[in-house]
């Protein structure tokens, strides 16, 4: 499937580019946003981060003396820019389609391929490491906390059991063990919760998020804007909570440390049009939020 960059008009639209700004967009994917902030700039600087090699072969096609591509997690951008220096940036959580698309990444539940789900080969833990290693509790966690998975502790003590017998080795292998033990019938596939709890676990998705925003509070300028397209509630949780100077997310277990950072004024949710769900069935649950420096 094509990449179509989820609600681009309107997150460019609020990032209000200008000319000579000094932007970053922390998730590069295959450059849908960045192209679109590059053409809107004249001596402006653009930089992009992302994990994956094959957005680094994208960045690569991109000649342009204003944009620079670094590839690496975007919780370390505070290694890059001195406080107060940014106009804006901007975040996409989603996984790009491509990623989801090849097999061999591990991250479809449609398609057969490895227990992976590595945004980047730097990472070491694998999907394969998680399934049949973690303890039933740990499992159980995170099927609750990152999948919002009801039946979360029934099918941990069911993978438990199955892997004595034999490890799970294969997506589809998972998926299909899973949609045989869940009860609770769903509108989508019934292995979508776990696959998404599973892919944050592996990548620290919400621990480098959160690391990623406290940075971005320093990093920008008065009048700066931080966009955020997230795709299930507790990231936009975690983005709503922090700015809004609240000590404590909805998880226990991932708090919220309530520093003396400036003022942000927090919008409220932007999602896409009808017509955009119609043309890209992906974007159905993206949810935006704009955030501006005051």
């Amino acid at each position: 499937m094509k990449h179509f960059p989820v609600l681009l008009n309107e997150s460019i639209k609020a990032l209000s580019v200008k000319k000579s700004g000094n932007y970053v967009d922390c998730t590069f994917g295959r450059g849908g946003h960045s192209k679109k902030i590059l053409s809107l700039l004249s001596t402006g600087k653009l930089t992009s981060f992302d994990l994956d090699h094959e957005s680094e072969k994208s960045a690569a096609g991109i000649k342009n003396s204003n944009f620079n591509f670094i590839r690496a997690n975007f919780s370390e951008v505070s290694s890059f820019f001195q406080n107060s220096s940014l106009d804006g940036a901007i975040i996409d959580c989603g996984v790009s389609s491509p990623q989801i698309d090849q097999p061999e990444r591990g991250f479809s539940f449609q398609k057969d391929g490895p227990l992976d789900m590595r945004f980047g080969d730097s990472t070491s833990k694998t999907c394969y490491d998680i399934v049949n290693f973690y303890s039933e509790e740990n499992l159980a966690k995170i099927f609750k906390q990152y999948g919002e998975e009801k039946q979360s502790k029934k099918i941990a003590k069911a993978i438990c059991v199955q892997r004595e017998k034999k490890k799970f080795e294969t997506t589809m292998q998972l998926a299909i063990f899973i949609k045989e033990i869940k009860t609770i019938k769903e509108k989508k596939n019934p292995a979508t919760k776990v696959f998404q709890a599973l892919r944050m676990e592996v990548n620290s998705e919400i621990d480098n998020l959160h690391k990623c925003l406290i940075s971005l509070k320093k990093l920008m300028k008065k009048g700066g804007k931080i966009i955020v397209i997230s795709f299930h509630s507790i990231e936009d949780r975690l983005v709503k909570n922090l700015f809004k100077h609240k000590e404590k997310i909805h998880e226990k277990s991932i708090p919220i440390k309530n520093d003396s950072s400036p003022e942000f004024k927090v919008s409220k949710l932007i999602i896409p049009s009808d017509q955009e769900v119609e043309m890209n069935v992906r974007s159905r649950s993206a949810r935006m939020r704009i955030i501006t420096k005051l």
